[in-house]
């Protein structure tokens, strides 16, 4: 079904950047997939919508940064799957820190020290321990703007926000989750 959706790209530059994506990046977001959801059906489904939303926003997919096409994919992936089982209203840890090693593989950073990756990691864990005591509207905001990486007048449409407001928002999310942390310590 996705060799459909990408065949049906008009552009070719476009046609070869998605079709590079899903040779390179497949079998690593079906396996994020098929870690967050409780069959390999709803895994590979989850793969295909995702797949469909990088299609209609090649463009912006286009524009991220090589280096940071992994982690955005497999974002992407994470935050569907968070999706897809709150609309099932399955409590799962989406945001897990454990990361299996062809996860690991995609988003290393070659030039880190092993202090820094192990302070980085501390942090990511405090970060979302901090998102999962937040209000839901708090956590997606922050999901979409810094994870997924959307401009403020995207996030504006899924919340029927004006940019002002989504501002005024992350704000407010961001000093939330900052006062959560600093309970934590």
């Amino acid at each position: 079904m996705i060799t459909m959706m990408i065949s049906a790209i008009e552009n070719d530059f476009q046609r070869e950047f998605i079709t590079e994506i899903y040779k390179k990046y497949y079998s690593a977001m079906l396996k994020k997939a098929l870690a967050s959801v409780s069959s390999k059906e709803d895994a590979e489904e989850l793969v295909q919508d995702v797949f469909a939303n990088l299609i209609q926003r090649v463009d912006d997919v286009m524009a991220v940064d090589s280096k940071k096409l992994p982690a955005y994919l497999l974002s992407a992936v994470k935050y569907s799957a968070y999706n897809f089982n709150r609309n099932k209203k399955i409590k799962s840890s989406v945001f897990s820190a454990d990361y299996d090693e062809d996860e690991v593989e995609l988003l290393r950073d070659e030039n880190a020290l092993p202090e820094d990756v192990v302070i980085q990691k501390e942090s990511a864990a405090e970060v979302r321990a901090a998102l999962e005591k937040i209000p839901e509207k708090y956590r997606d905001i922050l999901e979409f703007k810094y994870i997924l990486g959307l401009s403020d007048s995207e996030i504006g449409e899924k919340f029927r926000l004006s940019e002002s407001g989504v501002r005024s928002l992350i704000f407010r999310a961001r000093r939330k989750a900052y006062s959560v942390m600093k309970e934590g310590f």
